[in-house]
Formats: structure tokens, sequence, C-alpha cells
């Protein structure tokens, strides 16, 4: 069942016995669990009949306990399952014990009086189990999984414009790569947007800039182009903002060396005439990456290139072998590097 239909279903008070939400998509998961909160039991009964147990913590027989009672003065109770381990290949945490045939059994005849829904945050289900196939053939199986990037983007997009508020065409395009496509974090972010547009419903690039923090890959990405500029001053600037955010300088310098060594293959590839495609074939790496290393590398040489990494490669060395603190080793590369 599609995530949308059923959700729909659910406002309407059309509700299936059991529910299986399978996929890691967090705000679709959240926005599942709100809807079945809001609608399958009134919010002066919740308190008596909803019933939550992850099952990290509790075993499964204290679930199905609840689900076949009757609610206290209600006319359905909700009891939420989450964390399923039962359904993976994994083992449950510590010594708690899952009565997995009770539960087949109860698929086999549900409570007509409660909602049992099933969160079970994986990509799939290990399918030779026998509760695996029982649950598809009972279960309402309802899709939480995360979206593709062009409908990620659709969605976020889709959000904007319901909400009334207006970004061009470059700054929406600037969002989508600060966040990665990521629904969840797109959604997060916009709060902060609408809320400092909520004068005129206009975010610009600038606010994106401001409010959208960005992960360590794209700062990374941010320090790679300040030091092909040789400018120090940027570039350490970004580093050091790094290392308050407790970031390890052995693992920043980690990524930059391997953000220099897909800069020299994109450009040796491009030398001998390969495009962009083809270089993410050679190279097992997505296209987009491709893409923006071929920018990077726009106007430079292989001999700064080389040089930049050689750099990098002897700034690691001095890290690992604790020749001097390695929380300024980057710098005095940067330093060096800049005045050469």
């Amino acid at each position: 069942m599609s995530y949308a239909t059923e959700i729909a279903n659910i406002k309407k008070g059309q509700f299936s016995p059991i529910y299986l939400l399978l996929g890691t998509e967090s705000y679709f998961i959240e926005e599942a669990r709100a809807a079945l909160m809001e609608y399958v039991v009134p919010k002066e009964d919740q308190e008596l009949n909803v019933g939550m147990y992850n099952m990290d913590e509790v075993p499964l027989g204290n679930a199905l306990e609840d689900a076949e009672s009757l609610p206290f003065f209600g006319e359905r109770r909700l009891v939420i399952i989450d964390n399923p381990i039962f359904l993976t290949g994994e083992k449950p945490k510590g010594n708690l014990e899952h009565d997995v045939a009770w539960l087949e059994s109860y698929l086999e005849n549900p409570s007509e009086s409660t909602i049992l829904a099933i969160f079970a945050p994986y990509e799939k289900l290990d399918n030779r189990k026998k509760i695996s196939k029982l649950l598809k053939k009972h279960a309402t199986t309802v899709d939480v999984k995360p979206l593709e990037a062009d409908a990620s983007r659709k969605f976020l997009s889709q959000m904007i414009a319901n909400a009334g508020y207006n970004m061009d065409r470059q700054t929406v395009q600037f969002f989508f790569e600060r966040i990665e496509d990521q629904l969840s974090k797109g959604v997060q972010e916009l709060e902060k947007l609408f809320l400092s547009a909520r004068d005129d419903k206009i975010i610009t690039k600038q606010m994106v800039e401001d409010l959208v923090p960005r992960n360590l890959e794209q700062n990374i990405f941010e320090i790679v182009t300040y030091v092909m500029k040789k400018d120090a001053e940027k570039a350490i600037r970004i580093y050091r903002d790094l290392l308050l955010q407790k970031e390890e300088p052995i693992k920043i310098n980690a990524i930059l060396l391997g953000q220099f060594r897909l800069l020299i293959q994109v450009f040796l590839l491009s030398k001998q005439g390969y495009q962009q495609p083809d270089m993410a074939k050679v190279l097992k790496i997505h296209p987009y990456r491709v893409k923006l290393a071929s920018q990077q590398i726009r106007k430079m040489d292989g001999q700064k290139l080389m040089q930049a990494y050689l750099g990098l490669v002897e700034t690691e060395e001095k890290m690992k072998t604790g020749d001097g603190m390695k929380e300024v080793q980057f710098e005095l590369f940067m330093l060096k590097y800049a005045n050469a």
C-alpha cells in the first residue's frame, strides 16, 4: 500500500487491524505515528489506550498481552511495536526472548478492538522467516522507505509552494545540495527557513547559506576549493570550525586526501578524453561526484594537484607519527602550499 493512500485512509477513520510500516525515512515514520495517535484513539483516552513497546527493551509478549486486552472506557486500543528485531536476521539485544509464535497466532486472529502498528526501521525483512511471510499476508504494509533524489526534490518543492514561500531556481538547487536530497533533513531545515522568511515569504540563497549547515563532506569540499585557490585564510578558518565541532584532524586529512586523489583521477581521465559518465563507471562512484570534481579542476594543472596531494600525504604522516601537534599540521601545510 502506498504511503499517501494509507495515511489518507487513517485520517478518514478507515483502519486496518495490523500495520507493518517498513523503511527508514524518519519523516514518514514520525508522520505515520502521529496520524495513528491522532485518529485511532481520542486524545483524552490515549493515556489508558495507547501502548508503545520497544523490542530492544521489552519482550514481545508485553505488547501482545496489551493488544489482546480490551480498551479502557474507549472504542479502540493502539499498540505500537518499535524495532522488531525478530523480523531480521539479527539477534535481540541483551537476554530478551521474543515469543514470535504468539505473534504468529495473533496475526491469524487479531483483536477487533486493537490497532497493532509494527514500525520496522529496516530496508527489508528476513523473508526466510515464517513471521515475515505471515506479516506480509495479514498486515497492511506501508512503505516508509527514503525517496529517490528526484522524488525528494519534488516533495520538498511542493511543501515550499503549499506553505506560500518562494525560492528562485538557483536557491532551490543550492538548498537541495546542502541537504543532499534527504527528505527528513530538508523538512527540518525548511522550518528554520520559513521562520526566517515569514515577513515577505521569500527565501534567499543567503538565508540557506546562513541557516542550513554543511555536513563534514561539504565542508571538506569547501576546504579543497580554497586549497586550490591557495586561499590559506579561508581554508584554515573552515578547518578550525571543524575542530571546534570535535572532528578529528586525522579524519579531516584523510577525507581531504581522498578528495585530492579523486581530483587527480578525474584530471588524468579528462586528459585521456573520457566524458563524465564514463569516468563515473571507471571510478565506480556517483556521477555527481565526478561532476563536482570536474568543476573543481577547471583551469588547474596537474602539477598543483600533485603538489597538494603530496603535501597532505606528508601531513598525514606527521599526524600519525606525532611529529608536532596534529591539530596544527594542516595549517602548516596550507601556509607552506599557499606560499609555494
